[in-house]
């Protein structure tokens, strides 16, 4: 039986990942993207971090709906505290974004890549994906369903993990392996307009989470 639930949550996942989530991730990933993408490795140093903020959140959603059913679906029916969480933590990526473009760090006319220390970035990329995952949807309530009524808070814990699993599976391949090659190329081809498009794709980065903020862009 949990075997059983297990598997009907993955499916459940892939099926929202490949769906309505990985387009919904485009207004976040892209302008990043767009600043780190000149490898798969770097494309990769962005969207893990984002797909296990993503899990984080999938799996403490089913946990707390495991210890207070009632409490966390009427915290996600009021979305208005994560969205302004997603939208202040996705503004100030895009303000440290354009902030490096406008202080590149050169060296015998060599211009370093916008994001220098990826490292320092994971806590932004991951708090980006662990606030945009919560939201009243119809995969999030099935979760919620379904680990309110599990056995025991391992299997809880299991059903949120492996629902993160499936929601981010296509999306990591979609953008780490697709759009980050597709924005590389673009990249090439219009070298010469490399910062002008960096610093849009920050203000881009701004303005999504100023919507989300106001309620404008909702996901």
């Amino acid at each position: 039986m949990e075997f059983t639930a297990l598997f009907s949550i993955f499916i459940i996942g892939l099926s929202y990942g490949a769906t309505a989530c990985m387009f919904s991730c485009m207004p976040f990933l892209t302008p990043l993207l767009v600043s780190n993408s000149n490898t798969t490795k770097q494309a990769l140093g962005i969207i893990l971090p984002f797909s296990l903020g993503r899990i984080m959140s999938y799996t403490l959603i089913a946990v707390v709906a495991y210890l207070s059913s009632a409490w966390v679906k009427q915290l996600l029916n009021d979305n208005s505290l994560f969205g302004f969480i997603l939208g202040f933590s996705t503004i100030g990526m895009g303000a440290f974004l354009l902030y490096k473009s406008f202080n590149p760090t050169s060296s015998c006319g060599h211009t370093t890549p916008l994001i220098k220390k990826p490292k320092s970035d994971k806590f932004g990329f991951f708090a980006i994906g662990a606030t945009m995952s919560v939201n009243p949807c119809a995969p999030i309530m099935a979760l919620l369903a379904v680990a309110a009524n599990s056995s025991n808070i391992y299997n809880t814990i299991g059903l949120g993990l492996f629902f993160g699993l499936g929601a981010v599976m296509f999306s990591i391949l979609f953008y780490g392996f697709i759009v980050s090659k597709v924005i590389k190329g673009f990249m090439i081809q219009f070298s010469s307009y490399r910062l002008f498009i960096e610093r849009a794709a920050a203000f881009l980065l701004i303005i999504a989470g100023v919507f989300v903020m106001n309620g404008i862009l909702i996901l």
